[in-house]
């Protein structure tokens, strides 16, 4: 835990050195925070604004999921989940459902009898910008396992989640997507 609270810190220095440029790109996150997999979030409406990047990276006891969106409506919260499938056609809904390996309830993405695709809300600053990082321990990044969210996708939704309506939190339409790939 050390150790992760060590890397967010290092983290945190890069994308703050980072916020007055763009989202971070292949090379600018130091060596020691640089992730495996990557998702470029943009909003599934018709301008698909892009509103930066979420990445994912395997730590002793799970995957680290990290990064900064901007853009977003100053002060407000926000669901986000890991859904089932590498798709955002259709406004997101071709992303599918929450990503649920081991065919759990929806719930607080720190109980381990939650989805696999269960994250915490994120909030939006007074300029728009979210900042996240926290971690997953059930999910994998290594596309051999079955709890692999390689070529899965993050949505966005346009409401918070209260972590115990079925079977997605009550977290409203869906807003952004993006498919996670290979760093």
């Amino acid at each position: 835990m050390k150790k992760l609270l060590a890397t967010s810190a290092v983290l945190a220095s890069a994308l703050a050195l980072s916020a007055c440029q763009s989202t971070p790109t292949k090379g600018d996150l130091p060596a020691e925070v640089q992730p495996a997999l990557e998702a470029q979030m943009q909003l599934v409406d018709i301008s698909k604004a892009h509103l930066g990047k979420v990445y994912l990276r395997p730590v002793n006891g799970g995957v680290q999921v990290f990064g900064q969106l901007t853009g977003l409506h100053p002060g407000s919260t926000y669901a986000i989940h890991i859904h089932e499938n590498g798709s955002c056609g259709n406004s997101g809904k071709d992303a599918g459902g929450h990503f649920n390996p081991l065919n759990k309830q929806h719930g607080n993405p720190n109980s381990l009898e939650s989805h696999g695709g269960d994250l915490p809300n994120i909030t939006a600053d007074a300029n728009g910008v979210a900042n996240m990082n926290f971690l997953r321990r059930d999910i994998s990044v290594d596309p051999q396992m079955a709890n692999s969210v390689y070529n899965r996708s993050f949505i966005i939704h346009a409401g918070v989640d209260d972590y115990t309506s079925q079977p997605s939190g009550n977290s409203g339409d869906r807003m952004a997507c993006g498919v996670i790939k290979a760093y």
